[in-house]
């Protein structure tokens, strides 16, 4: 019945939403683009005999949990054939090049029909979701073409819509047709509960770890930021910075409200480094501006390119230096979720650091693992986000305490690709 009203609700609102994608130039763009990928891939030739498996994606953090899950599947069987699919239209046509994808396209819109000649070119063993993005036409029509589906590195808040009224009919009906639910952190078991069989859940961790720290340890700093380093040596190691990554404009006032109250008598003023999302040059002139009436301010190209003293807060305003600068933090605030959603947290938790962050987390199962561990202070207002700062600046050992529960849980999640892999594939033929 769930799937009943759930197609019905779909073609009553197709007629409108064409009629709104037609009169807007954009979204006819990306309609189009969405087309265009599913045609390039029913054209593209392939060998039928080929056993093949999907991954589905929504976006670019779950995209990274299909890299590595994919180059675990190559390395286990080179000769399977692996399509990739994204759901949002905000991932790029570069984000989807990678090696062990054979073939990446945008998903069509979820209807009845959609995914039929996928599945009938295809012929797909296996398809994999990462994270949350389960389609009820999807995984119904995986199952009509004798297709197992589960779900990978599988996340649920407790807050979620997926767990109330109609959606979670909806949900429930299509989680019939999974093979496998594989939550990323025992934490998450409980939330599935409700949604599906206990014989088929089982956590297994989250690839997405795997992708972060191969990029970590793999990667090598920029040479400016190496120059940095080796400039200003001394003072790093002596107050090693409180480190603030993708801010936006709302956390940086509640930055400036912090350091304008903050009484350097009981405490000297740590120093900071400072990563804006965006470096727009007016709000940056602002920012700085008012940083200076209080304490000594530099940008990162100031200080690469002149000989000037260390100051207290450094802005920095290059690109491709924020995953290496972790390492250098006593602890971390993570942007975006005061704004949107929090930016990544797997990062500077696998440096042992403490994290501060805004309310908005919901997008990210890591973020609320870590708050449930303890090692991430989630503030809602100003108040909360000002009260976190001086509990961790006054008690170090905390902070090194809790960031350590970060770093335990980010090596934990090592060889979740591993797993998953030896379950979903558990029972082929060699």
């Amino acid at each position: 019945m769930a799937y009943f009203f759930y197609n019905l609700i779909l073609i009553l609102l197709y007629l409108p939403f064409r009629i709104i994608v037609f009169l807007f130039p954009k979204g006819r763009m990306l309609l189009n683009k969405r087309k265009n990928s599913l045609t390039e891939l029913l054209n593209s030739e392939e060998d039928a005999r080929k056993k093949t498996v999907w991954l589905h994606a929504s976006s670019v953090g779950e995209l990274d949990q299909a890299r590595a899950l994919a180059a675990e599947i190559k390395k286990q069987n080179p000769s399977l054939f692996i399509i990739q699919s994204v759901y949002s239209d905000s991932v790029t046509d570069k984000q989807r090049i990678d090696p062990n994808f054979d073939r990446s396209f945008i998903l069509p819109l979820d209807f009845p029909f959609a995914y039929d000649s996928v599945f009938k070119k295809f012929k797909p063993e296996k398809l994999i979701i990462l994270a949350w993005d389960t389609w009820p036409n999807l995984l119904k029509t995986a199952y009509k073409y004798d297709c197992k589906s589960y779900l990978a590195c599988a996340s649920l808040s407790s807050g979620s819509g997926r767990k109330k009224g109609f959606v979670h009919s909806l949900t429930k009906a299509s989680f019939q047709y999974l093979e496998g639910i594989y939550p990323s952190h025992p934490i998450m078991v409980d939330e599935f509960k409700t949604l599906a069989s206990g014989h088929k859940i089982e956590t297994l961790g989250d690839t997405r770890f795997e992708s972060v720290l191969n990029r970590i340890e793999s990667g090598t700093p920029p040479e400016r930021f190496q120059t940095f380093l080796k400039k200003y040596k001394t003072e790093i190691e002596s107050r090693k910075p409180i480190l603030l990554g993708s801010t936006y404009s709302q956390c940086e006032s509640y930055f400036l409200d912090f350091i304008s109250h903050w009484s350097e008598e009981n405490h000297p003023l740590p120093t900071f480094w400072i990563f804006p999302h965006k470096w727009e040059e007016n709000r940056m002139k602002s920012f700085r501006s008012k940083l200076e009436s209080i304490t000594t301010v530099k940008t990162f190209s100031e200080l690469t390119d002149k000989n000037s003293e260390y100051p207290k807060i450094v802005l920095v305003d290059e690109l491709g230096i924020l995953a290496f600068a972790y390492q250098f933090a006593k602890f971390a605030y993570v942007g975006g979720a005061f704004h949107h959603r929090v930016h990544n947290t797997i990062e500077p938790a696998a440096f042992g650091l403490t994290l501060v962050t805004g309310p908005k987390i919901s997008n990210a199962p890591e973020a609320i693992v870590m708050q449930k561990l303890g090692g991430l202070a989630v503030c809602n207002d100003k108040k909360e986000y000002i009260d976190a700062f001086e509990k961790l600046i006054l008690n170090p050992n905390l902070a090194k305490e809790l960031g350590a529960k970060n770093r335990n849980f980010v090596l934990e999640n090592k060889g979740a690709s591993e797993k998953i892999y030896s379950r979903v594939f558990s029972n082929d033929p060699n």
